[in-house]
């Protein structure tokens, strides 16, 4: 019984981080051609159906994760 409670807290514990993550501003990079491949430029709330852009209003930006950006991030506003 207390390992199905155990379970049960688990689950509902790692729901709501999912959910809080999504409030969390995710650092967006421009993908350019130096060695380090990426160029930090602004914050993007990663929620939402638009794409999201760097300062220049074009450029889609990217979640970094290890040395590569290539997770495209998202905007709720457009």
């Amino acid at each position: 019984m207390a390992v199905v409670a155990l379970g049960l807290a688990g689950a509902a514990s790692t729901n709501m981080m999912a959910k809080n993550k999504a409030a969390f501003a995710v650092q967006g990079y421009r993908q350019v051609a130096t060695p380090d491949k990426c160029a930090i430029d602004q914050q993007c709330s990663n929620n939402g159906n638009y794409d999201c852009l760097a300062s220049d209003n074009s450029t889609q930006l990217f979640e970094k994760i290890g040395n590569n950006c290539d997770v495209p991030l998202k905007r709720n506003t457009p």
